[in-house]
């Protein structure tokens, strides 16, 4: 009655609150033989699990999937990428990649909103026809508190061919809605179903926790299977079943480990008979309610769907391009065939998984042989009808492979020679060889490691071929050229009169070869040292260790004075005989002058501030300030020379002269 309560609740209150949505078939087939599947829920423990199947005796592998679910945290400002990952599936490594998800969903977890997704990976290759046990180790070191994304979760799905065996019609149904109270799939376009055998149902899904609050009550067609919820025997981790595991062949299914082949289901036991329910031979209706509408939000998650059954569909034969991967900027044909066309119906129906516009990126969907334009990877199904109403689905994947830059750093090259390098770290595993192009467009060979040796200064391009034969990116390397001689030299003086003797002292460093110069003359190996006339010169050293077009360049500058000659009279007549009668000044070139006369008490009695010319220049008559003739006597003179071209400035002297008036 606790179960009746809580339905007619649900009808009440939410019984009008979701659609029937169709979903897309994954997988479906026709032939003679049988199918098996099992899981393994380690969420991210990391030893080695186990999946426990039944092949039947003298088989051969029509297809095989392995399932993985994928894990990411979506906080509201944040958003992340998978970090790739490897596992080892009946010792066979495999590296997952986030862009292998071919369904998305969402659920919600202690608030925290979790993208989930579906990975199928074709194992064909990988199954043993005498094998029943397969082993995976799953991805390491993840930490499901992060960012980085979680793979976990794995579903084996094997489908096998044998003649001696009746006609089985599986298919595979993966997830694309989000987390709710309901979930309903209504599948179409199934295969006729033959109800006069077992038609085995199972689902894998995760976080079915128990079934006290946190299970979920699965539907068929209106009728309740039961509640399923729980933890699935160890080694599994809590919360991450349940699966059903089985086999289907000859018109009956059987169970493996818990699952029981009756037409109910309970807690772990996620398998089903569902024969007696079925409403239409070719559509399925099935509802996922979670056990208790007060304990949301709603975090039990289906990842696959499974239907197996016998069908009156004859077996046709099919083809189809197989999983392949290409370069950025290539295409490919798709093609299939086996379909025939009946009336409007199109032989062949092309569908693009979790991202329906990515159907456009091939040139038909209705057609046998599509190009694929792309520039992602994507995993199309196509149905294959046959002219009595029944088809195949089968899924093709489609990788986009576009390797990225290579990163990589430069050495710089010593003067332009060709010692420089590029190294590239972290090179990828998919490296087939890595190319380094040169300024002048030669491509180099591949080096032994990851270096690069003896090149010279400039621009390089650095790209890599993978082990598919696709080219990534260029990335742009540049070898600056550097010079590790100094040139220096000391100079001393810097400034003199002429003739000015100097002394030059060689200070260069890393250097083997000097020229020196002098305004721009080459002076050979010896730097000029006495310079005679006044001027100003420019005294330069090319400073080399091997070659010339390696070296450093430095200048010094030189200022040479004219020696200023002034004959000062130390006596004079003031008389105005016409001899001697001025205190002059003779100079051998013009100069600014201050003069000053004082007595002998310090008092100025004379001043004159202005430019001597060349030769005799009276400048003091000796008469006062006021024109008043001086005493006899002794006068003392300052008298300051300023700079003028090639002068020295400020040059100074004083000294005395005497002054006699009228005898």
């Amino acid at each position: 009655m606790k179960f009746f309560y809580v339905l007619i609740l649900f009808v009440l209150c939410f019984g009008s609150s979701f659609d029937s949505i169709s979903q897309t078939i994954y997988y479906q087939d026709i032939f003679h033989g049988g199918v098996t599947g099992d899981g393994v829920g380690p969420f991210v423990a990391e030893e080695t699990f186990t999946f426990n199947v039944d092949i039947y005796p003298n088989s051969t592998i029509k297809s095989a999937f392995l399932f993985v679910t994928t894990y990411k945290l979506k906080p509201s400002s944040l958003d992340s990428s998978f970090q790739n990952r490897k596992i080892i599936f009946n010792n066979n490594e495999i590296t997952l990649k986030e862009c292998m998800t071919i369904s998305n969903f969402h659920s919600t977890v202690y608030n925290q909103i979790i993208e989930k997704g579906v990975i199928a990976i074709d194992v064909s290759n990988m199954i043993s026809l005498s094998q029943n046990n397969y082993t995976i180790i799953p991805a390491q070191n993840q930490n499901p508190t992060t960012l980085a994304g979680v793979y976990s979760e794995y579903y084996l799905y094997i489908a096998y061919k044998n003649t001696t065996l009746s006609k089985v019609n599986p298919v595979i149904v993966l997830n694309e809605q989000d987390n709710d109270l309901i979930i309903n799939y209504n599948i179409n376009n199934l295969n006729s179903i033959d109800l006069g055998s077992d038609v085995g149902f199972t689902f894998h899904a995760t976080e079915f926790c128990d079934t006290l609050r946190d299970g979920s009550y699965v539907f068929v067609d209106g009728n309740l299977l039961g509640l399923t919820g729980g933890n699935e025997p160890p080694p599994n981790r809590n919360c991450t079943g349940v699966w059903g595991s089985f086999y289907y062949n000859n018109g009956t299914v059987y169970g493996l480990a818990n699952d029981v082949p009756n037409n109910t289901m309970a807690g772990t036991d996620a398998l089903a008979n569902i024969q007696s329910y079925i409403n239409n031979p070719n559509s399925l209706d099935v509802t996922f309610e979670y056990q208790d509408p007060t304990h949301g939000p709603y975090s039990n998650s289906v990842m696959q769907l499974f239907l197996t059954y016998t069908t009156p569909c004859d077996t046709f034969t099919t083809t189809l391009t197989s999983d392949t991967t290409i370069c950025y900027g290539e295409t490919l044909q798709l093609q299939a065939t086996g379909g025939v066309s009946t009336g409007s119906i199109s032989a062949y129906e092309w569908t693009s998984i979790s991202n329906p516009s990515a159907i456009d990126d091939l040139s038909c969907a209705d057609c046998p042989n599509p190009i694929f334009s792309g520039d992602s990877s994507m995993t199309y199904t196509v149905r294959i009808w046959n002219t009595d109403s029944c088809s195949v689905v089968r899924p093709v994947r489609i990788n986009v492979n576009q390797p990225q830059k290579l990163n990589s750093y430069s050495g710089e090259s010593k003067c332009g020679f060709s010692n420089g390098f590029i190294k590239s770290i972290n090179l990828p595993d998919n490296l087939d060889a890595w190319y380094v192009v040169t300024p002048n467009n030669d491509t180099l060979d591949q080096p032994i490691g990851n270096t690069f040796t003896n090149l010279g200064a400039g621009d390089y391009s650095v790209f890599y071929i993978d082990t598919i034969g696709c080219k990534s990116e260029d990335t742009i390397v540049t070898i600056n050229s550097y010079i590790d001689v100094i040139a220096d030299f000391t100079v001393n003086p810097k400034t003199g009169s002429a003739p000015l003797p100097v002394q030059v002292e060689n200070q260069s460093q890393n250097a083997s070869g000097f020229e020196w110069f002098l305004d721009g003359i080459s002076n050979g190996s010896t730097p000029p040292t006495l310079f005679e006339l006044s001027g100003v010169y420019e005294i330069g050293l090319i400073a080399w260790e091997s070659e010339k077009y390696c070296a450093d360049t430095t200048w010094r500058k030189i200022v040479v004075y004219d020696s200023l000659i002034a004959q000062i009279p130390n006596v004079f007549t003031a008389n105005k005989d016409g001899i001697n009668d001025f205190f002059g000044i003779t100079v051998n070139f013009p100069v600014e002058t201050d003069l000053m006369i004082l007595n002998r008490w310090g008092n100025v009695v004379f001043e004159w501030v202005g430019k001597l010319e060349k030769g005799q220049n009276n400048l003091w008559n000796g008469e006062n300030k006021i024109g008043d003739k001086v005493s006899d006597g002794v006068y003392f003179y300052r008298i300051e020379f300023s700079q003028m071209e090639w002068i020295e400035k400020e040059r100074k002297v004083s000294g005395y002269v005497h002054v006699f008036g009228e005898k």
